[in-house]
């Protein structure tokens, strides 16, 4: 019998495999009936055994419903040239037979986790004796950030770049998308009465779908956030809860820096792709799917393919007005959202050394856009005086050995860039301003992890101060957490943004995951300072997104169509 192949291209994303608005059930035979509704049509993946997809399969989200789905509908191997890490992680443990096309060699580890079906039965085997895991046989040599933390965490002295660890885990974070899910399968594969492995090194948090029934009725929603707060009570371990119905106290990658849990030579795991955020504080830290999480709360350690590193050296004088979102963009669409793979995006150079740490968090937060398992940054005293401020906590600083083996070092003049755009529907997509034409607006989007600091909402404030929303735009402007919204209130830039008819909204994801308002309806084109623009991402697939940095969206706000002055 032949094989009913599914043909795709290039960076299919997760919210592709599964659209976001879909994550509130986790049934497998819901999921199968929507896996790729965007893509071929509702349903429609049933009809195939089999995918074949180009470049970067599985990009984005780290959510395992999308192996889920994908497995569901009936398909028996996905062969592509290359996988996001996060997919290609979460595919071997639920046991998701992947090809990876023209390669050679597989390793010996990934093997084994997956001929026992996957990483629950892999554990179980671990935990009972009859499988372990071999050190490093690596010989001494000269190592980079990300190779020396998780050699530490992983128990051995030396790691090179494709070898496969198991890492213990400083932190693990999960949030109400996801917890309610990893808490199910936590006590179904290791017993109604288990107990995680450190319950003051699990934080949950609140802030994903709370909203989402502002914009359209959805009851599981309010029952996933009921079964975090409920594992969270069971377990004894970090709540950071709503504060009140809809409003969190604040999207978990602003969170947790604030309250101290993160801090330099950490190894971060987090069910969200962009808890990659966390390398700016000098952290190895990236997204896990559902299962590895379980796991981590059974076992305290996750497994990793040691990543390469790319080097990224930002160099001269920032041009007035450029950010980091302005920056992100224009390596994006540089190197593309293949461009780092599997591999760790390290940055430096004299642009670095001047910026605050939410403009770090910027860059390391949408370093998974381009692929990479995380964005690190040396600490130096910016670093240490966020982090002192917040915990007493001690700390280890690591960095790179001087001599060590990058797989390519970028160079980067940004003394002449420009304010950049990425284009629908990717964000390598990506165009600086005085290329772009003339694109109205009618919605306007300030907030996220990636938009929602304090160093964001000023900007925005800056160019508001005095001028007037356009009439056709609707601009809404979410603070990324409590902390965030008091300083900015404080600062007065609350009140600047609402004078000129920006809509201030609760802290919480929303829009940028299609879960609360700000959402683009049919046809509408709108400027969001989020970190995704992949179709049906934020609003209607029909909806046309395009990203930019804070002052951008502010700027195009007024004017009523997307620009970087106001003459």
């Amino acid at each position: 019998m032949t094989d009913r192949v599914l043909y795709l291209g290039d960076d299919i994303n997760t919210d592709d495999i599964i659209p976001a608005k879909r994550g509130t059930n986790a049934d497998p035979d819901y999921l199968k009936r929507y896996a790729l509704e965007h893509v071929i049509g509702e349903g429609k993946l049933l009809e195939y055994d089999v995918i074949e997809a180009g470049h970067n399969f599985g990009c984005g989200s780290s959510r395992e419903f999308a192996p889920i789905a994908i497995k569901a509908a009936g398909i028996r191997l996905v062969r592509a040239k290359s996988f996001a890490e996060i997919f290609y992680r979460n595919s071997i443990n639920i046991g998701l037979p992947l090809e990876i096309l023209g390669e050679s060699q597989p390793n010996s580890v990934v093997e084994a986790i997956a001929q026992s079906g996957g990483l629950f039965p892999f554990n179980q085997q671990r935990r009972q004796g009859s499988v372990t895991v071999p050190p490093s046989l690596t010989t001494p040599r000269p190592m980079t950030m990300a190779e020396k933390l998780l050699a530490k965490a992983s128990g051995n002295t030396y790691v090179r770049p494709g070898e496969v660890v198991f890492a213990k885990v400083d932190l693990a974070m999960s949030h109400d998308a996801i917890a309610g899910p990893v808490g199910q399968l936590f006590y179904q594969h290791f017993g109604a009465d288990a107990k995680v492995w450190e319950r003051d090194r699990i934080v949950l948090v609140a802030d994903h779908f709370i909203q989402i029934n502002d914009i359209r009725n959805d009851p599981k929603a309010p029952l996933m956030y009921q079964q975090m707060a409920q594992f969270a009570q069971e377990q004894g371990c970090h709540l950071l809860d709503m504060i009140s119905p809809g409003e969190a106290a604040g999207i978990c990658h602003v969170l947790l820096p604030e309250q101290g849990f993160i801090r330099p030579g950490m190894v971060v795991a987090g069910t969200d792709s962009h808890s990659c955020t966390y390398g700016a504080f000098g952290c190895f830290s990236t997204g896990v799917g559902t299962t590895d999480m379980a796991n981590i709360f059974a076992t305290g350690d996750v497994w990793l393919r040691v990543p390469a590193t790319l080097r990224f050296d930002l160099e001269g004088t920032l041009p007035p007005h450029i950010s980091a979102k302005d920056i992100m963009l224009f390596i994006l669409g540089q190197i593309g959202c293949d461009g780092a793979i599997a591999k760790v995006m390290e940055f430096r150079g004299s642009i670095i050394d001047q910026m605050p740490m939410d403009e770090r968090m910027t860059l390391a937060n949408m370093a998974v856009e381009g692929g990479a398992m995380c964005g690190l940054m040396a600490p130096d005293d910016t670093t240490r005086a966020y982090v002192q401020a917040r915990t007493q906590t001690s700390f280890e600083e690591v960095t790179s050995d001087p001599d060590a083996e990058y797989e390519r070092i970028y160079t980067f003049d940004l003394s002449n860039l420009e304010p950049q755009i990425a284009r629908p529907p990717k964000p390598d997509n990506v165009v600086s301003i005085s290329e772009l034409g003339d694109v109205p607006i009618t919605r306007a989007f300030i907030g996220s992890c990636t938009g929602g600091k304090l160093h964001d909402l000023a900007q925005a404030a800056d160019v508001l101060k005095g001028h007037c929303v356009a009439p056709t735009v609707s601009l809404f402007v979410v603070p990324a957490s409590q902390e965030v919204r008091q300083q900015a209130e404080t600062l007065g830039y609350l009140d600047i943004l609402e004078q000129a008819g920006a809509t201030i909204l609760k802290s919480g994801c929303g829009a940028c995951i299609n879960a609360g308002m700000g959402v683009l309806g049919p046809q509408e084109a709108g400027i969001y300072a989020t970190n995704r623009n992949f179709k049906g991402r934020s609003g209607d697939p029909t909806g046309q997104n395009y990203l930019a940095s804070p002052r951008v969206v502010a700027l195009s706000a007024i004017a009523g169509k997307i620009t970087a002055n106001l003459t």
